[in-house]
């Protein structure tokens, strides 16, 4: 064989060799990349799962069933399959959950949520005033989505006993909060507050289970601050201004000082 052509051949072996190697190179890159997705997106679920159970659980029920009125199903096979075409939404699911969960609603496309005619649900993206950063607003829609598999049937998870996720209000929390979240402006409460605006305060434990037939004084009070005209109490005109974006916690406390006046 002469020279060059052994030269030819060898530099045929050398060049597969290095193509196979850098295909090899590029499938496990691959395949890594693949790996660190999956973990990232887990970790952006699980992220997410804590957002919701801090800030949304209470409209939307802890397992995404939706709660009465006060916020609609997500966990639900009607949300993945006809939701967008109800809305004329151009763009994908998560293009909305995220547009919704940082922009808020301010009337609500279906009767049943109209809530009070003025906002729905409040915008949680800090650059529309609310507590949530874009990173946070990405994984609470990760987590939103992961709901796919078992809203649609296609898989079906061990029912495992939750937590008792239910807390005792904090008392002094809620006063500080019912001073440093402008309630105080429009509402009295004896020997705290001179409100005008809005009713009376000082005995609302005692008088807000009678409002509204099948209601506890708590379930009241609740409503009364995720949908602030669902009831409007006699002489006074539908709310303009209360509502907004606190933490379940937060709530939770609030309501705890309002239900220590009694």
């Amino acid at each position: 064989m002469k020279r060059g052509n052994l030269y030819l051949i060898l530099a045929i072996g050398v060049t597969l060799a290095i193509g196979g190697l850098l295909s090899w190179a590029a499938a496990q890159q691959e395949a890594r990349l693949a790996y660190w997705e999956r973990i990232y997106q887990a970790q952006a679920i699980e992220n997410g799962a804590k957002l919701f159970e801090a800030n949304c659980r209470a409209c939307h029920g802890v397992r995404g069933e939706g709660v009465g009125e006060l916020g609609p199903a997500l966990n639900d096979a009607s949300f993945f399959t006809t939701r967008l075409k109800e809305i004329a939404w151009p763009a994908t699911l998560a293009d909305y959950v995220e547009s919704t969960i940082a922009q808020g609603r301010v009337t609500a496309t279906r009767p049943l949520y109209a809530g009070d005619g003025r906002v729905v649900m409040a915008a949680w993206a800090q650059e529309y005033g609310g507590p949530l950063r874009p990173d946070e607003i990405s994984d609470l829609a990760a987590f939103v989505l992961n709901w796919e598999a078992t809203a649609l049937g296609e898989a079906q998870l061990q029912e495992l006993a939750l937590p008792d996720l239910d807390r005792e209000g904090n008392v002094s929390a809620g006063k500080d909060l019912f001073l440093s979240a402008g309630c105080a402006k429009c509402h009295t409460v004896a020997g705290l507050s001179e409100g005008a605006t809005a009713p009376e305060l000082t005995h609302i434990a005692t008088v807000a289970g009678t409002r509204r037939p099948g209601y506890t004084a708590e379930d009241y009070l609740r409503e009364s601050f995720l949908i602030p005209n669902a009831y409007v109490v006699e002489g006074y005109a539908p709310n303009q201004g209360c509502g907004g974006v606190l933490s379940e916690s937060q709530l939770d406390d609030l309501i705890a000082f309002l239900m220590s006046l009694k």
